[in-house]
C-alpha cells in the first residue's frame, strides 16, 4: 500500500470516517519517477511514518506492507496484508458462497502467467468517453492490465478495487512500480470510499457476476462525483439474435451446469484443448467473412472475433465456464440498469456484449432562504 492511499478518500466500511494508519511496516521499493503527483490534502501519514517533514518526493519511494488501517470513530480495524488493505470479509448466506466461489474461480485464472488483454480503451473510443483524468476507479480490477495502463498516465491517480486473492496479488506485482496506482481488496457492492469521490468509474465484465449487479451499480454512483460518469461492460441475452443463437446459448448454460462442478485445474486444462477447436469454428470465420462485402455484418456477430491464436482462447472459455453467477442483459435491460440507479444520459454501444455509460447528476440547486415557490 503506498502512502497516498489515503489521500484517495479511502473510508470506514461501517460508520465512513476517516482511517489511521497504525503499526506501519515499511519497505523502500522502486517506483517510475516520471509520473506527475497529485498534490497531497495532509491526509498522507508520511511525516509521522518517517519522522520528518512532508516530502512528496521521498514518500512515493515507501511501501506500506503491513499493519492496520484504524477507523477513527467507531475503532474497526482493516489489516493490510503482503502490501493489500483487505476490506472483505467473507459472510454467510447462499449469496456470499456464490461471491467467494467466483472470486476463487477467477482468482485462480489471474494467478496463471497470463495477463488478459487491456480492455479500457476500447470502452473508452466505443462509449466515447474523455480522456481519463483525475481520481478514477478501477471496480474489479483482475489481474491488473488497465490499472498499470493508466496508473502511468499523466494526470491520473487509479485505485482498482479486486475481490479475488489471485487478481489481488497479479494486481499488486503489476501496480506496485507506480506511485498513482492503488489496490485494495473489496466487494463492490460494500465500497470504502467516501460519497463523491471518484472523476470515472468503469467496470468491465464484473457486474453480471454479482449476486444483485443493482446493489453493485447503486455503490458505483455513490462514490462517483456529481456529472461524472460510471462505464461498464455487461453480457448480452441473445435477444435480438436468431433462434439459432438463442439454442446455442440454452446449450452452454446447460453445459455448465457440469463445468461448474469441475475443480479449476481440470476445467482451465478442457478450456485450452476447447481453444483450437473454438478459434477454427469462429475466429478463422470471421477473418474469412468479414472482407466479403454483405457478410461484413454477419462476420461481427460471430463471438470469440478476437482471439490472437488457435491457443488464445483459454482464458475466454474458462470465464464463460467457471463463474457461478451470471447475469444477461438485452440492450433496454442494460439501459435500465444504468438508468434506476439514477444515472443520465445513458448511451450503450454493443461488442460482444453491451459497453454501458452513464452520468451521475448534478445536486440539485436551492434557492435563497426563503424565497417563495
Amino acid at each position: 500500500m503506498k502512502l497516498r492511499l489515503l489521500e484517495c478518500n479511502i473510508r470506514c466500511l461501517a460508520c465512513r470516517y476517516e482511517l489511521r494508519l497504525r503499526d506501519a511496516v515499511v519497505q523502500r521499493v522502486d517506483r517510475v519517477r516520471d509520473v506527475e503527483i497529485p498534490r497531497c490534502h495532509g491526509s498522507c501519514p508520511f511525516p509521522e511514518i518517517v519522522g520528518r517533514e512532508r516530502d512528496c518526493a521521498d514518500c512515493i519511494g515507501y511501501e506500506v506492507v503491513g499493519g492496520l488501517l484504524l477507523c477513527s470513530d467507531c475503532g474497526e480495524r482493516y489489516a493490510i496484508d503482503h502490501g493489500i488493505p483487505r476490506f472483505y470479509r467473507p459472510g454467510v448466506g447462499a449469496a456470499t458462497r456464490a461471491t467467494a466461489s467466483t472470486a476463487s474461480s477467477y482468482g485462480y485464472l489471474w494467478d496463471l502467467d497470463e495477463p488478459p488483454p487491456s480492455h479500457f480503451g476500447k470502452m473508452e473510443r466505443a462509449l466515447s468517453l474523455s480522456r481519463p483524468s483525475g481520481l478514477i476507479l478501477d471496480a474489479g480490477c483482475g489481474a491488473g492490465t488497465d490499472l498499470a495502463r493508466l496508473g502511468g498516465e499523466k494526470g491520473v491517480e487509479i485505485v482498482g478495487v479486486e475481490l479475488s486473492d489471485g487478481g489481488c496479488r497479479a494486481s499488486f506485482e503489476q501496480s506496485l512500480a507506480l506511485p498513482t496506482a492503488h489496490v485494495i481488496q473489496a466487494d463492490l457492492r460494500h465500497l470504502p470510499f467516501d460519497d463523491d469521490s471518484f472523476d470515472l468509474v468503469y467496470s468491465y465484465g464484473v457486474l453480471h457476476h454479482l449476486p444483485a449487479p443493482q446493489d453493485g451499480v447503486r455503490e458505483l454512483v455513490r462514490v462517483l462525483k456529481p456529472t461524472a460518469r460510471v462505464a461498464a461492460y455487461l453480457y448480452e441475452d441473445f435477444s435480438d439474435r436468431t433462434l439459432a443463437w438463442r439454442w446455442l446459448l440454452a446449450v452452454v448454460n446447460q453445459l455448465r451446469r457440469v463445468t461448474l462442478r469441475l475443480s479449476h485445474p481440470l476445467l482451465y486444462r478442457l478450456c485450452q484443448m476447447a481453444s483450437p477447436l473454438t478459434y477454427a469454428l469462429f475466429t478463422i470465420p470471421f477473418r474469412m467473412l468479414r472482407s466479403v462485402p454483405g457478410l461484413s455484418p454477419v462476420a461481427s456477430r460471430l463471438p470469440y472475433r478476437h482471439a490472437t491464436g488457435p491457443f488464445s482462447l483459454a482464458g475466454d472459455l474458462y470465464d464463460r465456464f467457471s463463474a457461478p453467477i451470471e447475469w444477461r442483459y438485452s440492450e433496454i435491460e442494460a439501459r435500465g440498469l444504468f438508468q434506476d440507479a439514477g444515472l443520465r444520459d445513458v448511451v450503450t454501444a454493443k461488442d460482444r456484449g453491451w459497453m454501458v455509460a452513464g452520468a451521475k447528476a448534478a445536486p440539485a440547486c436551492r434557492g435563497p432562504v426563503g424565497a417563495s415557490s
